[in-house]
């Protein structure tokens, strides 16, 4: 929440994500999306994850995940490894935001 979270490449992310690499995915809710969030980003919550939802069928494709502080996105992490996709928490908003992150 204080952008004490993992160290983010944002330039790295983003090529993947431009390139259709990878896949950006905001976690939080519904409001939390409404008001900004990284550039580039897809919305999937944490609630829809826990249901089963995925946000590609791709399990090749890297999926960077965020929320507000982590927490959230650590969970869906975790979710999405087991099915077998390769993902990775970086942690919260306010960390892709420190480390010059583009928002929208």
């Amino acid at each position: 929440m204080f952008g004490f979270g993992p160290k983010i490449d944002v330039s790295k992310i983003s090529e993947e994500v431009t390139g259709g690499l990878a896949l950006l995915v905001d976690v939080r809710g519904d409001d939390e999306w409404s008001s900004g969030h990284a550039a580039g980003a897809m919305h999937l919550s944490v609630d829809r994850i826990n249901r089963g939802e995925t946000p590609t069928t791709d399990t090749s494709k890297k999926i960077y995940l965020y929320c507000a502080s982590g927490s959230r996105s650590s969970m869906a992490t975790q979710v999405l490894k087991q099915k077998g996709y390769d993902a990775e928490n970086i942690g919260g908003l306010s960390s892709w935001r420190g480390a010059g992150g583009a928002m929208s």
